[in-house]
């Protein structure tokens, strides 16, 4: 999982007929049409890979399959958004494409998105910027009505240098996981796509954003609140969600080589996400012994899927 850094090999410039783009799914119903819908027409294939929806989405699923340029896995049971990503690379690797399109199925991209993601590749390569490991587009959180990282610039420019981007919107040549490796498994969910795009920076690469390349993004389930003189949003993630989030913040601190400022950022976001559970959250007690065992379970090296006996809160929420 911790390639050493070696010279990255320059990669071609990517060609819409050459991207597949893979969405990972699960109980997402009829709003799936409008993250397929959106970019199916942007790229040569679209793979779904669904970790094992219920029957109104599996409905939804096969009416979508029925074209041609789609292409339908079904997992039996959530088998996380790592897992689902190295099904869909293999599947584009075998099927002869040279580029995967990464997103989540409430992701949705708007007209001229991947064309922008290529030039911006482009702009790269004649600078004689060859290392690109990632190109990723800008995301719109529709929960907050902001951009996360950058909003598109008037007269544009170059793509924008970013140290971590997430899954979501990222195109990735299939070469750079022959180097970098697939995604990490052990994560489940969560940090899958920091802990790669550190691989990445070792193995020589370089993660960019495109601020003209959106799409429309929900980044949890963000409500503002206010307690005395905090007024902040919050992100209401459910029992699961948050067992996963404080387990794999354990993870990363003690697989990943992290600079001391990088430790720092993430106890700095554990505290302030648990200091919001306790103002805003009516679940608080549930939540806190669910992040209670992710923090057990981090210091013990625990990895994987977890069996929460509640299979409607555990698949929740599939990525991030």
């Amino acid at each position: 999982m911790n390639p050493a850094k070696t010279e990255a090999a320059p990669i071609e410039s990517p060609q819409r007929s050459r991207i597949c783009a893979a969405i990972v799914t699960y109980n997402i119903g009829e709003a799936l049409h409008r993250c397929v819908d959106a970019i199916k027409d942007q790229v040569a294939h679209v793979l779904i890979v669904d970790n094992g929806s219920d029957e109104p989405t599996r409905q939804e699923l096969n009416k979508i399959a029925a074209s041609d340029s789609v292409t339908l896995i079904l997992n039996e049971r959530n088998e996380g958004i790592a897992h689902a990503f190295n099904q869909a690379v293999q599947w584009a690797r075998g099927s002869g494409f040279k580029w995967i399109l990464t997103l989540d199925h409430d992701s949705e991209a708007t007209p001229g998105m991947v064309d922008e993601l290529v030039r911006g590749y482009d702009a790269l390569l004649r600078e004689e910027i060859n290392n690109v490991g990632i190109m990723a587009a800008s995301p719109f959180d529709q929960n907050i009505q902001q951009f996360l990282y950058y909003p598109p610039r008037e007269n544009g420019g170059l793509p924008i240098h970013e140290g971590e981007v997430i899954s979501s919107g990222s195109l990735i040549a299939l070469a750079v996981f022959d180097i970098v490796g697939p995604f990490n498994e052990d994560l489940f969910i969560y940090f899958v796509d920091v802990e790669f795009c550190k691989r990445l920076v070792r193995a020589g690469f370089t993660a960019y954003i495109c601020p003209e390349a959106v799409f429309l993004h929900q980044e949890g389930v963000k409500r503002r609140h206010r307690f005395l003189w905090i007024d902040d949003w919050y992100d209401h993630y459910g029992k699961v969600s948050r067992y996963y989030i404080t387990r794999n913040t354990i993870y990363m601190m003690r697989k990943l080589l992290l600079s001391r400022s990088e430790r720092l950022v993430l106890l700095r976001r554990l505290w302030a996400d648990h200091v919001n559970i306790l103002l805003f959250d009516k679940q608080r007690l549930g939540i806190l012994w669910f992040s209670f065992r992710g923090l057990i379970d981090g210091l013990k090296g625990k990895i994987g899927r977890i069996d929460s006996g509640d299979p409607s809160e555990l698949n929740r929420k599939l990525a991030k």
